[in-house]
């Protein structure tokens, strides 16, 4: 239980800024044509292959190397300031059964938004992945996904009459499971189902304050809220329509459940449906 009330809102701040970061990074994958060669590629182990080596689309750009080696960024980020990166590795390739590690990183400076000479929270996002698919037949592919993240928040208070910092954090592990079936060519259906397995937030703060040139007070403080390692039935199921043809690409889906924020991977609290929109294209 929290220590003390004031830090009980503390780690709601990776929560507000996955809110923020949640409208300018939705949106999801695929790649062009349905062949041997060619996969989705979002949620899978699989990576662009043959002689399309790009992406360029409303909500990522990346480029292949090597057929194994994905490096990439979401763009709207980039209008909040917040630079941010990700990367996948297709280390393994046992015929039908293929093995990915994946990598991602946000930071998020909030002086940016205010002035030079003040300081603010600062919010960082790491994540990393094992991502496992399989051809079962030509025309049905399963994928599996074990992804864990941690997010931190820092912040440093210094004014004439308080001096201090705080850190809040948030730590998570996600299974994501994806089928598709491969209706043509140019057409797949896909199911994607993701289930939290555990979440926990926790933060601390040190401040010391001089309400007079006399007095000096000295707070520390913690808080872990264990209730939130219960948080175990977040979950949403997303259905879609991948349509594939030379280079561009479109996919549109709805579902329901607990939004995923994609790349900072925070699950939102109340079920609501689910969207799904993405096109881009690949060469």
């Amino acid at each position: 239980m929290a220590k003390t009330p004031a830090l009980r809102k503390r780690p709601s701040w990776p929560a507000a800024i996955a809110i923020a970061v949640c409208t300018l990074t939705l949106g999801r994958s695929a790649a062009a044509y349905h062949t041997d060669s060619e996969h989705i590629t979002d949620d899978t182990a699989w990576t662009l292959t043959g002689d399309k080596a790009f992406r360029v689309g409303l909500y990522k750009a990346s480029a292949t190397i090597a057929d194994r080696l994905d490096i990439g960024t979401y763009v709207w980020p980039w209008v909040l300031r917040t630079p941010n990166a990700f990367a996948k590795l297709r280390f393994l390739d046992l015929g039908p059964w293929q093995w990915a590690v994946e990598v991602g990183f946000f930071r998020l400076d909030t002086r940016a938004f205010q002035r030079a000479d003040r300081t603010a929270p600062v919010i960082t996002v790491g994540a990393i992945a094992l991502v496992t698919s399989i051809e079962i037949a030509r025309s049905h592919q399963l994928s599996n996904k074990l992804v864990g993240t941690a997010g931190r928040v820092t912040g440093v208070v210094d004014q004439d009459s308080l001096v201090g910092e705080g850190r809040a954090g948030i730590t998570n592990m996600q299974y994501v499971l994806a089928y598709e079936y491969r209706a043509s060519r140019s057409l797949a259906l896909v199911l994607t189902g993701r289930y939290q397995l555990f979440q926990v937030v926790d933060g601390d703060a040190s401040f010391t304050t001089n309400p007079d040139e006399y007095t000096s007070i000295e707070v520390q403080a913690a808080a872990r809220d264990p209730s939130t390692l219960n948080f175990r039935n977040a979950f949403s199921i997303v259905p879609a329509i991948a349509w594939s043809w030379s280079t561009f690409n479109l996919r549109i889906g709805a579902g329901f459940g607990n939004f995923n924020v994609p790349g900072v991977n925070v699950m939102l609290a109340s079920r609501t449906p689910i969207p799904e929109l993405d096109l881009f294209w690949t060469f």
